[in-house]
């Protein structure tokens, strides 16, 4: 039987659940936390692997958040299983940032800024930003689609799409925590960011579906005793 946890029971439930759950997931398995994001930053500095590696970093806290904690050694063949998926997250990551900042740098420079211009300016200005805050919003599905459900790139981005449809509010307002977190880390030095990128991972995984336990079997001689 799997029973949704909605956190410490000393917990004010008025505190949003991804920040309740995703908090104590992320204390009770804080070293993980930090040994993934450790092994995170080790294969964002080769770029090639920035991809691989958060798909296969966000597959091992799906399973913490599903109660089947998987061991150390499963990396590895959880990163292999990433390479092509966590390439093409990447691609579509790094394409759309590109398209954007090249919009909006390309159109203030045809339009300028005097006059009705500006307004045409602060038209594409609100187009981009909206399409970020909808891609960024996406990611959660997305990786979760990729990673937990395995399903190939193009399904997992129609699903992540279906996703943030249905729970557009939700969606949108989850980009409020890497927001808030990309502020934070700035005012931390190396130990704050050992953990900053699983931590954002963790709250995404934690945002997609709820934290669960399994009850743990029943003793069953314990049962029979008289």
């Amino acid at each position: 039987m799997v029973l949704d946890v909605t956190g410490p029971p000393q917990t004010p439930a008025r505190i949003p659940r991804v920040l309740r759950e995703g908090g104590w997931l992320a204390w009770t398995y804080l070293p993980t936390l930090i040994g993934l994001n450790v092994l995170w930053i080790a294969g964002a500095l080769t770029i090639v692997l920035l991809g691989p590696m958060t798909v296969a970093a966000y597959g091992h806290l799906a399973a913490l958040r599903d109660d089947t904690p998987p061991p150390w050694r499963s990396l590895g063949k959880r990163l292999r299983a990433s390479l092509w998926p966590g390439t093409l997250w990447s691609v579509f990551v790094g394409v759309y940032a590109y398209v954007a900042w090249a919009n909006v740098t390309f159109w203030p420079r045809v339009l300028g800024h005097e006059g009705a211009a500006q307004l045409g300016v602060d038209v594409v200005w609100l187009l981009w930003g909206y399409l970020t805050w909808v891609v960024t919003a996406l990611q959660p599905y997305l990786l979760d689609a990729l990673a937990a459900r395995g399903l190939p790139f193009g399904r997992a981005l129609r699903a992540a799409a279906v996703d943030v449809i249905r729970r557009p509010v939700a969606a949108h307002a989850f980009v409020l925590i890497p927001l808030a977190l990309s502020v934070i880390g700035r005012s931390f030095r190396t130990p704050g960011l050992l953990v900053l990128v699983t931590l954002l991972l963790t709250l995404a995984a934690v945002h997609v579906r709820p934290v669960t336990v399994r009850e743990p079997p029943v003793d069953e001689s314990t049962e029979a005793a008289p």
